[in-house]
């Protein structure tokens, strides 16, 4: 595996339950792709719905390998009891010029959402862009009505650097969203 190497990390919830935060193998398709599914179903804060994001097992497996042979990408998973409860993936530019920036996406499935599993998996991210020697800034993409969201980044150091009109078209309805970003410096 290329890039800088963050051990998994464990967060226990109130209830005592333990969540594994790691990083994802070509092996974890299946399962992955089954997660995304359930959580497009679950908010209409994603790119894709219920359908999932168009994948079929094999070009997620090719994905995971892409992301874990690079050193400005990651992929990372939050595992209950070795259930998918999270993910996130951070995918940096591909030109000379970009390769120290990238944007991440992140999920939570609803039951577990607010207990700090989204914060950890951002943390996480942050450690790794840190020693990775390659990215020095994280933008992302959040719908502009997504205020939970939204505070979580500024209070983890992300800057407000634009909106996007219309940038989502859910439900026969238009979205706007924010562009936000963050330096990283090691």
């Amino acid at each position: 595996m290329s890039g800088a190497i963050v051990p998994g990390r464990e967060l226990r919830l109130a209830d005592g339950r333990v969540v594994l935060i790691r990083r994802a193998v070509p092996g974890d398709a299946g399962n992955v792709l089954e997660y995304l599914r359930k959580v497009g179903g679950e908010t209409s804060n994603l790119t894709f719905g219920a359908d999932g994001p168009g994948l079929t097992e094999s070009q997620e497996r090719e994905y995971l390998a892409r992301i874990a042979a690079s050193d400005n990408g990651l992929a990372i998973l939050a595992l209950v009891e070795d259930r998918f409860v999270g993910g996130l993936t951070f995918d940096g530019g591909q030109r000379p010029r970009l390769r120290h920036v990238g944007e991440f996406g992140i999920s939570v499935a609803q039951e577990y959402a607010g207990l700090g599993i989204g914060r950890a998996m951002i943390e996480y991210m942050i450690a790794w862009a840190e020693r990775s020697g390659v990215v020095r800034k994280i933008n992302l993409k959040v719908r502009a009505d997504n205020g939970g969201a939204i505070r979580l980044y500024e209070r983890m150091g992300w800057q407000h650097e634009g909106r996007t009109t219309r940038d989502a078209f859910i439900d026969g309805q238009f979205h706007d969203c924010l562009l936000m970003g963050r330096t990283v410096d090691p």
